[in-house]
């Protein structure tokens, strides 16, 4: 029986024939983990241990008793089984662990049935023989098993999966061939990875997607061709959180030190993202002016669990047999990453490690060729070893030059260098496709020059060669035809024949990154998260919304009639809290078709002193940077307090010195800043004096007739989702809310617009519950009728957030900053008589 890594295996020749589970594996030796023995590792010869299974399958077949502690006829458990592999069995015994013993069972022969039918850890289990059982000592340790590594001959064929990797991840597939081209160029690259909501997804995706860039890249980086000995060009990886976009642009003051997008030549730049969440407003500016190309991949509608990507790293690590369905379903992309990169690595050493026995049964003159690196000759080893396998008794004839060409004296001239001629079995062209590009260069130098018409033609390359250039190999297979053939190592001595696969007649007419960069392909689905709402867009405030579009929409408008008239940029909207002022506030952005930043107080300040000043400079700079930009500060009065407060600290106060210098900088670019506060009075009176913040919208709590538009909009928002929902009609509301607003007034205490919005969701819950039984097969389409019974008692029984005290607060600064005639209509809504 063949060891493989992470078999467990007895030493014969220590005391007590301890066990040890094999965790690397070099020719003849193994390195053995044990277990028992603080899992120290030691080096053995391969004859010096017997797999555990073996012994086992032994015992079993002499019906004889393995040990005193593990019964093999139904007397010891499952776990008493996995912990004589060597693996731990408490609470958590891992599923794979089970699974690895019971594999090392079935390849000596033996059947593990529970006696129960539930493979639980307490379960008994009996070893039962295999119809055709070998015997172990019969299987010489030299003979591969059969799924391990197909038999010397006709290479096995295996197709690159469908689709290719890049775009199993969530790349347009328009763009996949611009991204490979890219990867082997010397422009910086962008890559964004949209990351989807399932958790389970999520889990694998991201580090996986991050290890297989990388590693694609840094292997296609290398195709880039050198001067004549120059050394090849280093690739750079960067990997990162969004707030790398976030301070690409403008990187900051503080994060200097840290990690930041690098846009020199040949660097990858990786960085995962929500869409809504995560993504810089300004992201569409950072994309237009990145100085090379921009992938992204839309991962948030991914559901095959990296199928294809772990098909195609069973390919690269030499086992393309093993790329089934049933087989890739239990496998963990991730983990699969790093199996593939050691098997590539493990099997290049192994070629080497055979190269006397080759030299010592096919002696020849001549092997290595000029600047030919050790990649290129552990293959052309390999290959050696794999032809004299096939026809043991061919002569192979390395470095082989053919006389073809006549000169104009009539001088033959030697042209076309083989790297491995048989006579039988026609040319082969090892290339390890390092310095070898471009693309199309590559297809006429290293390929069809070197072909003989009429003479069979095979190219040999490594197998991670398939992660960034595996389409441009399988269309090579194409035009070679019926006499050529692309050629990969898989595991043991052989190889494997990639599938011809011709470029589709689009991607074949992609553009160099140079010309088609920065073009995303991805169509965005138009939600409302992903647009500025407009002041129709906001429901209720009808007051409110006219004085915006009087006071700040149409002066904002007409700029160039009011060019000469000198008016403060800054808008206070003030009021109590729930009512809507930060809504209104990007409405604003919505109808002027700015972009816009909503900054909260964090945004405004750090932890060390002086970081502060610099924060605000920094959101400043980018909203004086162009025209059309503007900024929200939420919560003002947490960043802009009065300086009269005696316990205020002086850090505290230059930052408020610094907001006023940048309010006159904005100001006088005609940038408009607003700010949002419900505490009017705690602000400093330099902040809000005419000239910085000289416009103030006052923002009540929303009226019978406003609070009858809230409601009806988040009723009419529930339906949006496709899923039917019956809801009050408007006249319902009227009678509903009516007596509500009434009580309102005797108690003052009133709803805030976030209180309806809260009240609307509890009786959706509700009702939800109440028409969609747990063991409904389809929710989403079992119609949800919320009743005026269930909404009247979460709005009677709901929260009313303004209170008296509130309400006379907000009417003295209304008459303050905006006259008595306003704060007199709005005492109105507030006054106790019916």
């Amino acid at each position: 029986m063949k060891v493989l890594i992470g078999d467990t295996v007895v030493l014969k020749q220590q005391a007590g024939n301890p066990i040890g589970i094999v965790t690397r594996r070099n020719g003849n030796t193994l390195t053995v983990r044990l277990p028992w023995q603080d899992n120290t590792l030691e080096r053995v010869s391969r004859s010096d241990v017997e797999p555990l299974a073996v012994g086992m399958a032994d015992a079993r077949k002499r019906q004889a008793k393995f040990s005193n502690s593990l019964s093999l006829a139904g007397q010891s458990s499952l776990a008493d089984l996995v912990k004589a592999f060597g693996y731990a069995t408490d609470v958590k015994m891992q599923r794979s662990s089970l699974g690895n013993v019971v594999r090392q069972l079935e390849r000596a022969g033996l059947d593990v049935k529970p006696t129960t039918g539930s493979w639980d850890r307490y379960a008994p289990f009996v070893l039962g023989l295999k119809n055709a059982l070998l015997d172990p000592s019969e299987i010489e340790e030299d003979e591969a098993d059969e799924e391990e590594a197909p038999e010397p001959g006709l290479p096995s064929s295996f197709a690159l999966p469908q689709p290719f990797w890049p775009s199993a991840l969530g790349l347009s597939q328009e763009r996949e061939v611009a991204f490979l081209r890219a990867l082997t160029a010397a422009e910086p690259i962008l890559a964004l990875l949209y990351l989807p909501d399932s958790r389970s997804a999520a889990d694998w995706l991201q580090a996986t997607w991050e290890g297989l860039m990388g590693w694609a890249y840094r292997s296609a980086q290398r195709f880039i061709r050198t001067p004549s000995g120059g050394e090849p060009p280093s690739a750079a990886v960067v990997r990162g959180p969004p707030t790398l976009l976030h301070g690409y642009l403008r990187p900051s003051v503080l994060a200097s030190e840290g990690s930041r997008l690098q846009d020199a030549p040949r660097t990858l730049n990786l960085v995962a993202l929500r869409r809504d969440a995560d993504a810089p407003v300004d992201q569409q500016r950072l994309l237009s002016t990145w100085p090379g190309p921009v992938f992204e991949f839309d991962a948030t509608a991914i559901s095959s669990e990296g199928t294809p990507v772990s098909r195609l790293l069973l390919m690269v690590g030499g086992k393309p047999e093993k790329a089934t369905d049933a087989i890739v379903a239990e496998l963990s992309p991730l983990k699969l990453v790093l199996w593939s990169r050691e098997a590539c690595a493990h099997g290049s050493a192994q070629a080497m490690n055979s190269w006397g026995e080759t030299l010592k049964r096919a002696p020849f003159s001549r092997f290595k060729g000029g600047n030919e690196s050790a990649t290129a000759l552990s293959l052309k080893a390999r290959l050696a070893q794999w032809v004299g396998l096939r026809s043991p008794d061919a002569e192979l004839e390395f470095e082989h030059r053919r006389e073809e060409v006549l000169d104009e004296d009539g001088t033959t001239q030697e042209v076309t260098r083989t790297d491995l001629h048989v006579e039988e079995l026609g040319s082969f062209e090892v290339e390890t496709l390092l310095g070898s590009g471009p693309m199309e260069a590559f297809y006429h130098r290293k390929i069809f020059s070197r072909r003989k018409a009429g003479e069979s033609f095979s190219l040999v390359v490594p197998s991670e060669a398939l992660l960034w250039a595996g389409p441009f190999l399988a269309d090579i297979a194409h035009h070679l035809g019926e006499d050529g053939a692309v050629l990969v190592p898989v595991a043991g001595t052989a190889f494997a024949k990639l599938e011809p696969r011709p470029l589709t007649e689009s991607a074949s007419e992609v553009k160099d990154p140079e010309e088609a960069r920065r073009e995303s392909t991805i169509e965005p689905v138009e939600r409302d998260v992903d647009r500025l709402p407009g002041l129709a867009d906001v429901a209720g405030y009808t007051a409110v919304k006219q004085r915006i579009q009087r006071d700040i929409i149409w002066p904002e408008r007409r700029g160039t009639l009011l060019r000469n008239v000198s008016r403060a940029s800054g808008i206070l909207f003030f009021g109590p809290p729930g009512c809507g002022k930060s809504l209104l506030a990007r409405a604003i952005a919505g109808e002027l078709e700015q972009e816009v930043r909503l900054l909260s107080p964090s945004d405004l300040r750090g932890p060390y002193v002086g970081w502060g000043n610099l924060m605000i400079r920094e959101q400043f700079d980018w909203v004086v940077e162009q025209e059309k930009r503007m900024l929200v500060l939420d919560e003002l009065d947490a960043v802009a307090r009065s300086r009269r407060n005696g316990q205020m600290h002086s850090d505290e106060k230059a930052d408020v010195n610094e907001l006023l210098v940048q309010l006159d900088r904005a100001g006088r670019l005609r940038r408009i800043i607003v700010g949002t506060t419900n505490f009017l009075g705690a602000l400093d009176e330099a902040v809000i004096r005419s000239g910085r913040f000289g416009r103030y919208v006052p923002v009540p709590p929303p009226d019978l007739d406003e609070a009858i538009e809230i409601v009806s909009y988040y009723l009419k928002r529930l339906g949006r989702g496709g899923q039917p929902v019956f809801v009050p009609s408007f006249a319902e509301l009227h009678d509903i809310l009516g007596p509500l607003f009434l009580g309102n007034r005797r108690s003052q205490r009133f709803f805030s617009g976030s209180d309806l919005e809260a009240a609307v969701t509890e009786a959706y819950l509700r009702c939800a519950q109440r028409d969609t039984p747990m063991d409904t097969l389809d929710p989403d389409e079992a119609p949800v009728r919320l009743t005026r019974e269930e909404l009247a008692s979460a709005l009677e029984g709901g929260p009313r957030s303004v209170s008296a005290h509130s309400i006379r607060r907000f009417l003295k600064e209304t008459q303050r900053h905006c006259g008595a005639a306003l704060a007199e209509i709005l005492a109105q809504r507030f006054d106790a008589k019916e």
